[in-house]
């Protein structure tokens, strides 16, 4: 019997109490035909900044009705002196002129919104880069303990693929963690590990990724990799990790037999894959995604308190509610168990 997509189960699971998504990036039609098919579909509360009267004649022109799709008004000056207080009972020690300065950005107003649980999640980055969705998540949304630098991953889609996970493989990091030391990689791994065992219910096997296999070759990335499956297996005891991997023999039980025979749990089997560096995991993710005909649903941010998620800025409608989906549930479970949001990944 074939297993239902992952995308059809988290979808069953957001549905159960969905959760209010910013899109701060609301005049863009991607993004209000993704709000319209959140609601629909019963996936997420779409949360819009800005003139309501506004979004609603571009939404209009679309042919898009934004009836039950939830607008703040983010020109509104009442409304703007009711979240720059909330930004002074939440963070004492910010000056008003820096909350002045990072509430004239709807990034940043959005993130806002997520700190103060007047939403689950944020989700931009169609329309800026990567780097600018992080800068203002972060200036309003703290790091977990523990974790010096924020990552991603990717929930990819890959029709015909036939892996442990059916189609679906987590490629990271692939949008955030330009050049990752052994420590950052190992971090990047844990707590990838992590968000799929929560959010994706799976056993992660998790494969750290080089052009070398088992010291087939050699040089500072492959000494690298090697010591974050170490600091990987350190932080996370009974974290399934192995590496260095080549691709093929991370993902291919024949490859993995000759290359690592013997070694099985990961080699051959693996659902997570992490990349060396931001070179690498970007160029798989999108020659995948373009090659394949995949669903990339990310950047997906891994390390911050809250829900917060990066878009590819060639995002179609169906991606944006796959992240819509993904953040709904789990700022589903971030509710229900926050308790464990400040341990150490």
């Amino acid at each position: 019997m074939q297993r239902p997509h992952l995308m059809d189960v988290l979808a069953a699971r957001a549905r159960v109490a969905p959760q209010r998504v910013v899109l701060p990036e609301s005049d863009d039609e991607t993004i209000l035909r993704a709000a319209r098919a959140a609601l629909d579909q019963g996936v997420a509360l779409p949360v819009l900044l800005g003139r309501p009267p506004a979004l609603r004649e571009a939404a209009g022109s679309y042919g898009i009705d934004l009836t039950g799709v939830d607008i703040i008004d983010d020109t509104d000056a009442a409304i703007m002196a009711g979240l720059k207080e909330t930004a002074r009972r939440l963070y004492p020690g910010m000056s008003e002129k820096r909350i002045d300065r990072r509430l004239q950005n709807p990034l940043s107003v959005a993130a806002l919104l997520v700190a103060a649980d007047r939403a689950g999640a944020m989700v931009a980055g169609l329309r800026h880069t990567t780097q600018e969705v992080i800068v203002a998540a972060a200036g309003f949304i703290p790091l977990r303990a523990g974790v010096t630098k924020p990552s991603s991953l990717f929930l990819m889609r890959i029709p015909g693929y036939e892996g442990p996970e059916g189609e679906t493989l987590v490629f990271a990091d692939c949008g955030v963690a330009i050049s990752p030391d052994a420590s950052q990689l190992a971090d990047i791994a844990v707590m990838a590990a992590e968000l799929v065992r929560r959010l994706f219910e799976w056993e992660p096997r998790v494969a750290l990724l080089s052009f070398s296999t088992k010291a087939s070759g050699y040089d500072e990335s492959v000494k690298k990799v090697r010591e974050a499956v170490v600091l990987a297996r350190e932080r996370e005891p009974g974290l399934t990790i192995d590496g260095e991997l080549q691709l093929d023999a991370a993902i291919v039980p024949a490859v993995a037999a000759r290359k690592v025979p013997g070694e099985e749990t990961v080699a051959g089997h693996a659902n997570v894959l992490i990349f060396p560096d931001l070179n690498a995991g970007n160029i798989a993710y999108k020659s995948v995604q373009r090659f394949a005909r995949a669903d990339a649903y990310g950047p997906f941010f891994l390390g911050f308190e809250k829900t917060a998620s990066d878009l590819s800025r060639g995002s179609s409608v169906g991606d944006v509610v796959g992240v819509m989906t993904m953040a709904s549930v789990e700022a589903q479970m971030r509710g229900a168990g926050a308790a464990e949001a400040g341990r150490r990944p």
